[in-house]
């Protein structure tokens, strides 16, 4: 009894041994992780989300039994998962097979069978249609070796006229794609990748790109042509943007990274035979931080994973350049990395390689990323409904993931539930769609109610007559007319020529009348930027400041009233302060009511109306400013020449005092934070 009660401890101890090796790759993938996962809103901001991808394994030389890597530089990945590491500081090729065990180690050898030593090695390509494996290195070039790591031939520097005299062939990378043509970018080559077909001969360049016309490139061009030679040479080039790393996907598109003069869009590039990008030109990596993205890798199905070298991140996107997430970091702990230098594509997982601690990160998708990558896959083939729940469970773990509200307002219009779709259409931003399922949504509404709505527009242009009618029958002169302070406003809004001369001989004017219509504007614009109909509102509706409202509305009424008041002062102005208050209140009528109604259509109307609305804009706008015009006009008893350069001296006035302003505001702030780490040093004493 005791020896198989010793046994069983022996087999239990085993198993619980076998279990906890077994579960090194799985026992990672919790929710937690020393990094989060985030992406981007519609309005540029971070936004953490679900953890995507966990490490699953923490790869290095000693636990696969070979010794430590020294300063490995790139892999490569096979169709059956088979991966290459190019372990440049020990000279040699590893092989893994996948399940991430060493199958063989390859040490490079010449065409006689020689040792080989590479002496800069950078990037590393398996080509297994055509049995080779690429090897770029800086100080030989680019050598092709058989799957062995026997050297087949070496891509040096090509002889062609079209290449410039200084240059310096340094290939960084290399590919090859199924027709068997050689891609190799060569640092510092501004020209685009360089083609080699399969005898190894130089066809031209690929991809390549011109200079991002900014306004320092023009006044560099400028300087250029007047300058010396030698003060020309002292001044910074204005180059293309050049490449820094690429792969191959289906199709033979060639997916690169760039970088260059003031890239700050379009920075990852899926070029066609022809060299054209056919991504929508889009900001790729962390957005306000200088990035520096390093290597590219887009798995079986079409999703682009690039890496940021700089931060250590990933950044995966789907085949629209939609950013799905993006996680990692830099540090010592599993799923973060010291130095990473490349990314590769293992099926839906990925293997991030750190050239500084010689190690692979395997990270492996969570349920939250294996829903947005089904989903996707879903939706790219148009099967909407299919991806429903796929998007239902996205949105359960975070709400507000835009690409999951917009894929289920695509299913629901499907479904021609268009109420349903613009709802979930406007918590993903997207307008467009939007304002289609609003407009299907509303044509529905109208073909049931049509009746009621014939009646409706009946009554909108049957009053207006009627009142008109009765005005004119009823109509009495000008100066027979008695009218009392509340009277006014209406009066010189539709009568500003006359309104506002009868309104300084009578003196009728109202402080109070004029306050109360100050409110109405504060209020209408409130209403602008909250109520405004979605199709037509850009602004951010969850970010209210009541404060900065109020200071861009009666705040900059009062200061162009000051400026107004100061300037007309001194330039023989008959109105009082108060009267020009008074009166630019008024005036203000066109642009209350006008605004009302402009925001009313913009909930009535689609994108594709948008004419309308800005028309009516428009008007608003000219209505108010001919109202201004006559008001300060009959305020000050100007010629109207007298009152638009007395309005032009104001509104340059009001500049001045907003960039007064401004400075002050930043020279205070600045001054405020200096006496808070003031403050924070002397704690810390």
């Amino acid at each position: 009894m005791a020896i198989l009660k010793h046994k069983r401890c022996l087999c239990l101890g085993a198993a619980l041994l076998l279990s906890g090796c077994l579960s090194f790759g799985t026992a990672a993938l919790t929710e937690e992780a020393p990094y989060y996962s985030y992406r981007y809103d519609h309005w540029g901001s971070p936004v953490e989300t679900a953890q995507s991808y966990l490490p699953e394994a923490v790869i290095s030389g000693e636990s696969l039994g070979c010794g430590p890597m020294k300063l490995p530089t790139d892999l490569a990945v096979t169709a059956d998962h088979h991966v290459y590491v190019l372990d440049g500081g020990n000279n040699r090729v590893l092989v893994l097979d996948n399940h991430l065990r060493v199958e063989t180690v390859l040490t490079p050898v010449d065409e006689t069978g020689s040792p080989l030593t590479l002496q800069e090695p950078g990037s590393l390509f398996i080509s297994e249609k055509f049995g080779q494996i690429l090897i770029t290195d800086k100080a030989a070039g680019v050598l092709v070796f058989d799957t062995s790591l026997r050297l087949i031939r070496t891509l040096g520097t090509p002889d062609s006229s079209i290449l410039p005299d200084d240059f310096l062939f340094a290939p960084v990378n290399a590919l090859i794609d199924s027709a068997g043509i050689t891609y190799v970018i060569s640092s510092n080559c501004y020209q685009g990748a360089l083609q080699y077909d399969e005898q190894g001969r130089f066809l031209g360049f690929y991809g390549s790109e011109k200079v991002t016309l900014t306004l320092e490139t023009i006044l560099n061009q400028f300087w250029k042509s007047i300058l010396t030679e030698a003060q020309a040479a002292n001044m910074k080039r204005s180059v293309p943007a050049e490449f820094v790393s690429f792969c191959v996907g289906d199709g033979d598109f060639i997916y690169t990274v760039r970088k260059g003069n003031d890239v700050q869009t379009a920075q990852v590039k899926k070029l066609n035979a022809l060299g054209e990008n056919i991504l929508p030109e889009k900001v790729f990596g962390d957005r306000g931080v200088t990035t520096q993205l390093a290597d590219i890798t887009v798995d079986p199905d079409g999703f682009i994973t690039i890496l940021d070298s700089g931060s250590g991140r990933l950044f995966q996107y789907d085949e629209e350049s939609n950013l799905l997430f993006a996680f990692g970091g830099k540090g010592n702990q599993a799923g973060l990395a010291q130095n990473p230098i490349a990314v590769q594509a293992m099926g839906e997982k990925l293997l991030l390689l750190d050239n500084q601690t010689g190690q692979i990160t395997l990270f492996a998708p969570t349920a939250f990323a294996r829903d947005i990558r089904d989903a996707t896959l879903l939706c790219a083939d148009g099967k909407y409904q299919q991806a429903m729940s796929y998007w239902q469970t996205v949105l359960r773990k975070d709400s507000t993931y835009e690409l999951a509200n917009r894929g289920l307002g695509k299913a629901y219009q499907g479904l021609e539930d268009f109420d349903t779709a613009a709802a979930y259409f406007k918590k993903a931003y997207e307008r467009e769609l939007y304002s289609e399922a609003f407009r299907e949504s509303r044509d529905t509404l109208l073909q049931e109610h049509f009746g009621l709505f014939m009646f409706g527009i009946a009554l909108v242009i049957l009053i207006p007559i009627g009142i008109l009618l009765y005005r004119r029958k009823h109509k009495k002169s000008v100066y027979d007319q008695k009218l009392s302070w509340f009277h006014y406003p209406l009066y010189c809004l539709f009568h500003p020529f006359i309104g506002y001369t009868d309104l300084k001989e009578k003196r009728k004017d109202s402080f109070l009348a004029a306050n109360i219509l100050l409110v109405l504007f504060f209020a209408v614009s409130i209403l602008q930027r909250q109520v405004t109909g979605f199709a037509f509102n850009e602004n951010r509706t969850d970010q209210f400041n009541l404060l900065f409202t109020l200071l861009s509305t009666v705040g900059l009424f009062a200061a162009f009233v000051l400026c107004n008041w100061s300037i007309t002062t001194i330039m023989e102005g008959k109105g009082r302060l108060r009267e020009i208050w008074n009166y630019c209140a008024y005036a203000l009528v066109p642009y209350i009511l006008g605004t009302a109604v402009v925001i009313i259509m913009s909930n009535l109307l689609t994108t594709e109306e948008a004419a309308f609305v800005t028309m009516a804009q428009y008007v608003v706008y000219a209505w108010t400013a001919i109202s201004l015009l006559m008001a300060l006009k009959e305020v000050h008893m100007y010629t109207l020449g007298q009152t638009i350069f007395t309005v032009l001296l104001t509104l340059a006035a009001l500049v001045i005092i907003l960039i007064v302003c401004a400075l002050c505001y930043t020279i205070l702030s600045q001054l405020v934070e200096f006496i808070g780490n003031v403050i924070s040093e002397l704690r810390m004493r």
